[in-house]
Formats: C-alpha cells, sequence, structure tokens
C-alpha cells in the first residue's frame, strides 16, 4: 500500500520563500539575460565575480558551474595531481573527498575537534609528508575552522592552504572574512546554500593572480584565451590555443545574474540566521543539549544548526512524524563511505570525527523561519529527547 509523504511544515530550506522575496528583480533579471543571448560568460559573470571578490575582501574571484567544480579547478590550480596527498576531514559533504580523488592524489584525513566540529589544527602536522601539496579545511554548517594555526602550519612547512567554504559565505575569522584568508576558497552557489543561486554554481577566491589566470584556462578548456563574452568585438574572432587539458566549468549568466541582485542583501540574511542561532543555543544549553560551536572572534553563519543527541535518529524519525524537517549531513563520514572503502579506513580510525556523526542532528536555521519556528523547532527536539 503506497503511503503519501508526510506534509512538512518546517523545512531545512525554503527556495520558494527566496525567490518570492524578490521575484519582479530576479524575473526581470532572468528574461534580460535572455533577451541578450549571452547565456555562458555574459556580462554579469565578471559583474558578479568582482563584486564577490570585493565582498570577501580578496583580490580575484571566478565562477564555476558548482561548489564540487570550484574544488576541482582548485586543486588542480595548484598543480595536485597523482602521487601528492592532500591533508582534510571526514566529516564533510563527499565533493570534499571526492575532488581531492579525482585529481589523482590521495586524500589524507584527520580527526576533528570536538568543540568547533571542523579540523583539529593539532593533528595536521603529524599527518604531514614529502607528499603533502595541500592542506583542505572545511568550514563545517558554515562555523569556521580554526585557521591561524592551520595557516601557520602551512606556511612553516610551505604548503598551500585551501578551505573549503561551501557552506561558510560571509563567515568571519579574526576580522577577516572568509575567502580573504588562504591561498584559494572554495564556495558553493547552489539552491539552498548561505549564498545560493537558481541553479548549480560556485566560485573560488584567491589574491594570486597567476592562479586566477590558471583558473580563467582550466574552467574554459584550457584554452588561453578568457572566456568572458561582456564586450563589443573589436576584431575578428580567431581560434585560442588550448595550453593545458581542461573543463567547461563556466558559470551560466543567468544564475550570476541572480546572485548579483542577492549579494547586496545577503549580509542582512545572515543577520538573520544568528539571531535563530542565539535563540537555539539559549534554548539547547538551559536543557543540557550539546551544539556545535564557533571558535573564539569569528562569526558562524549558521547554513544550518548542529545539534549532539546519542539518540538522533530517534529524534530526527520524531520531527518528520511532526512535520518538522531535519538533516543527517553529512552521515556517513567519507572515509567509512563504500566508494572509500579500498583505502583501508575502518570504524575508529577517527574517533571523534566518528562520535559526531553518531550524534549530529541539522537543524533549518534559513533566514525565512519565524521566531514561533525556531522555538517551535527547540521544543520539539527537547520533548523527544
Amino acid at each position: 500500500m503506497y503511503n503519501a509523504p508526510m506534509e512538512l511544515r518546517v523545512r531545512m530550506y525554503d527556495n520558494a520563500a527566496s525567490y518570492r522575496s524578490d521575484r519582479e528583480a530576479i524575473d526581470a533579471a532572468v528574461l534580460g539575460v535572455l533577451d541578450s543571448g549571452e547565456l555562458v560568460m555574459g556580462p554579469a559573470v565578471r559583474a558578479l565575480e568582482e563584486e564577490f571578490a570585493a565582498y570577501c575582501g580578496a583580490g580575484y574571484a571566478v565562477g564555476v558551474t558548482s561548489g564540487t567544480s570550484a574544488l576541482l579547478l582548485a586543486l588542480r590550480a595548484l598543480g595536485i595531481g597523482p602521487g601528492d596527498e592532500v591533508i582534510t576531514v571526514a566529516n564533510s559533504d563527499i565533493p570534499t573527498s571526492h575532488a581531492v580523488t579525482l585529481t589523482g592524489a590521495q586524500v589524507v584525513w584527520i580527526d576533528i575537534e570536538p568543540e568547533g566540529c571542523n579540523m583539529d589544527p593539532d593533528l595536521v602536522e603529524a599527518a604531514i609528508t614529502p607528499r603533502t601539496k595541500a592542506i583542505l579545511p572545511v568550514h563545517l554548517h558554515g562555523v569556521p575552522a580554526e585557521m591561524a594555526p592551520i595557516l601557520e602550519i602551512g606556511q612553516h612547512h610551505g604548503i598551500a592552504v585551501m578551505e573549503d567554504a561551501a557552506l561558510a559565505t560571509g563567515a568571519h575569522y579574526h576580522g577577516r572574512r572568509i575567502g580573504s584568508l588562504s591561498t584559494l576558497t572554495a564556495f558553493s552557489t547552489a539552491p539552498g546554500k548561505i549564498f545560493g543561486g537558481v541553479g548549480s554554481g560556485g566560485l573560488i577566491t584567491t589574491d594570486d593572480r597567476s592562479l586566477y589566470d590558471r583558473l580563467n584556462t582550466l574552467r574554459h578548456y584550457g584554452r588561453e584565451q578568457p572566456p568572458y563574452r561582456d564586450r563589443p568585438a573589436t576584431r575578428p574572432k580567431w581560434p585560442s590555443d588550448t595550453i593545458e587539458i581542461g573543463y567547461n566549468e563556466r558559470i551560466d549568466t543567468i544564475d550570476a545574474a541572480v546572485l548579483r541582485l542577492r549579494l547586496p542583501y545577503l549580509d542582512e540574511q545572515l543577520a538573520r540566521r544568528r539571531e535563530h542561532a542565539a535563540n537555539y543555543a539559549r534554548r539547547f544549553e538551559r536543557a543540557g543539549v550539546r551544539i556545535q560551536r564557533p571558535p573564539a572572534d569569528s562569526k558562524a553563519v549558521w547554513r544550518v544548526f548542529t545539534v549532539r543527541i546519542s539518540e538522533r535518529d530517534r529524534v530526527h524519525a520524531g520531527l518528520f512524524e511532526r512535520g518538522i524537517e531535519s538533516s543527517l549531513a553529512y552521515v556517513p563520514a567519507d572515509h567509512l563511505d563504500v566508494c572509500y572503502r579500498d583505502l583501508g579506513y575502518r570504524r575508529g580510525s577517527l574517533p571523534v570525527t566518528e562520535t559526531f556523526c553518531d550524534e549530529l542532528l541539522a537543524l533549518p536555521c534559513h533566514p525565512y523561519l519565524s521566531d514561533a519556528e525556531v522555538e517551535e523547532v527547540a521544543d520539539a527536539v527537547i520533548e523527544l529527547l
């Protein structure tokens, strides 16, 4: 017998509300791109890249087709390939690890610290070998990793640090925005992300002009000529040399146009997310529920709000029965997932990560939630304990 799906009243993300909040401007932007005929790498792309770089405090930004491609192209731009190793964490979405594997390099996972649930800086140095070419911390759910010691280790050993900020657009660490701290930073702009568009997309920031140029080449089939189509032609177009093996990973103009509309309002939405997170934190701390905590002198952006519960699966199911969506993001940890079983990691390899993944429950924290809905979610979790 077929059972109709439960009607979820409180959702993890609300893309429809995001669209309705600025419907007329979005419609006009989309129709304007369609009318221009410049659907790939049109004027909105370069404008978005310049505005996003300025927002992050970085020198350059490059728009690509997804957060996954942002990670992959950033690693490729660093020259990472077969025989190399990249140190990262296993409690991220699987594309973080896949990006390393797709370069031909070896992914090396280390454990997390238990408060922010991000890379443990105290474990980085012991994982470095002569083959280590990059350290890849992840800002899980928009909570910044403890970057200062990681950057110091990278500089001491001459190893690049690049960040997975797919969930952390707009976050701050020690007074600077994520995207301005390390050699390269990869963001996702997929719907439902902190800075989400109307399709799959991503951005990469850097201060290094040579890396910016190489990213432009890599996303455009490996061609030497930049891919932009935003200025009138002053001479006939001639073929461009393909100087390396590249990809077709250019962000589309419609998505860029919508993202440009949303960027000026991003900080206002982040403030709303922080209000929700503070409300959750007050309620859960009174009830003795453990939560993910940002490091000192940082500002998280809270794509979701993560609690840690020993009977997580029962609470997850109970919330669903009440019409409240929650998420097990990201379970299983990458080192225990099926696609990586041949690497020899077993349960017990990363004990803090594994305990976290056994207990985590991600709750809605998007800016279109009402205060009453946040209180309802928190109260429901506490009642189900």
